[in-house]
């Protein structure tokens, strides 16, 4: 991959923050133009687009942008609905597009601008979340991302990266029965006719988790064995010793939730916000106390690491600009990033060009992508 795991992390953390925070709909559309940039030059990289796959290229690469580009066309999908909905059954507003006759149940009545607006607003802001996941999930190898989490979590994050890998698996294993029962004849023509296109679909994920659930057991996922944990130095084999061991993160954890769940308590009851930002503080600490502790148990090694390039220094200091200014307007200006056009608010959009900017630094990924021919090499390097 061209870019380092953490070069990805931070720019998911600033996309993430701007899609979730921001409602204005033309800084929306700006963010889908930058993080789309950013989502075509990955998936060309790959080769599929233009049609040319590479051989050299990491093999399931193309499925997995072939996934990831129906997922989107289905959050399109979900936008159009999300505007019709509103536009139909949201009849508050100053600006009057036309009239319904007011005999039809439910939809009958004034449409207005205000509701158009706000239908569009929501749908983008939807959209742009789903966008700025769908590109970080193409551009980054959950493999690699794995290395990154914490011992601790290993196994959580692996349920993560099957979770995410779901999505495209069941994407293409629609498409080839879809192709199979098209050349078969079989045509579409109600809802009953998806029966035999659901359950071969069902029938192969089972068979699909099964074979994982196989793999995973005969790999011995899950297990420590005594060698690894008194090699380590950590947990001797006595079995007394290893209760008390095993004992303590959990208790951390515990006393870790409790303190988090007092000081959030704590803020929404009282005035004394010092002392509930104290308890949260503790809370975090005794879970990354336990995280530490089960991470002890656990030795990982590491067959070859990642490079840092300055590519990665440039997108990385990038995202940080691009988060650090979008925190900064929304603690200054928070109506910035809020858009609500019904009245007594006015409904139309506002452009703060900070965050205009603070949304352009999102495309840096694209601006600087290395050429074809290192993308190939670098390919090559990492498998091998």
């Amino acid at each position: 991959m061209p870019y380092h795991t953490l070069t990805w992390l931070a720019w998911l953390a600033a996309g993430a923050y701007l899609a979730l925070v921001n409602q204005q709909p033309l800084q929306s559309l700006l963010f889908i133009l930058a993080t789309g940039l950013v989502f075509t030059v990955v998936s060309r990289s790959n080769g599929t687009q233009s049609g040319t796959e590479s051989a050299s290229l990491p093999a399931g690469q193309s499925l997995k942008v072939e996934g990831w580009s129906t997922f989107l066309r289905f959050g399109l999908s979900v936008w159009f609905v999300a505007l019709i909905f509103n536009l139909l059954f949201s009849h508050t507003g100053n600006i009057v597009l036309f009239v319904l006759p007011c005999k039809w149940p439910f939809i009958g009545g004034p449409v207005t601008l205000e509701a158009l607006l706000y239908g569009l607003a929501t749908g983008a802001s939807l959209f742009a979340v789903l966008l700025v996941f769908a590109t970080f999930n193409l551009g980054m190898d959950v493999h690699r991302l794995l290395r990154w989490l914490p011992a601790g979590l290993y196994q959580a994050g692996l349920i993560v990266s099957i979770a995410l890998t779901l999505v495209p698996q069941l994407i293409t294993s629609l498409k080839d029965i879809r192709e199979a029962q098209r050349l078969r004849g079989h045509k579409f023509r109600g809802i009953k006719d998806m029966i035999p296109l659901f359950v071969p679909l069902l029938t192969t994920a089972l068979e699909r988790s099964l074979t994982l659930a196989e793999s995973m057991e005969a790999r011995g996922f899950g297990g420590i064995d005594q060698f690894t944990m008194a090699a380590s130095g950590v947990v001797p084999i006595s079995t007394t010793t290893e209760l008390s061991t095993t004992s303590l993160p959990r208790n951390a954890t515990l006393a870790g939730l409790l303190a988090l769940l007092a000081g959030l308590v704590w803020q929404a009851t009282n005035r004394a916000r010092w002392l509930g930002w104290s308890l949260v503080g503790l809370g975090v600490l005794f879970v990354c106390i336990a995280l530490y502790l089960q991470g002890r148990r656990l030795k990982r090694t590491h067959y070859r690491r990642e490079v840092w390039q300055q590519r990665d220094t440039l997108v990385t200091l990038a995202s940080l600009a691009s988060i650090s200014i979008a925190a900064y307007t929304q603690a200054r200006d928070p109506a910035a990033l809020f858009y609500y056009p019904y009245p007594p608010f006015s409904p139309w959009p506002r452009f703060t060009p900070q965050l205009g900017l603070a949304i352009l630094l999102l495309a840096a990924p694209a601006m600087l992508w290395p050429s074809r021919e290192i993308s190939i090499k670098q390919a090559k390097d990492d498998n091998g």
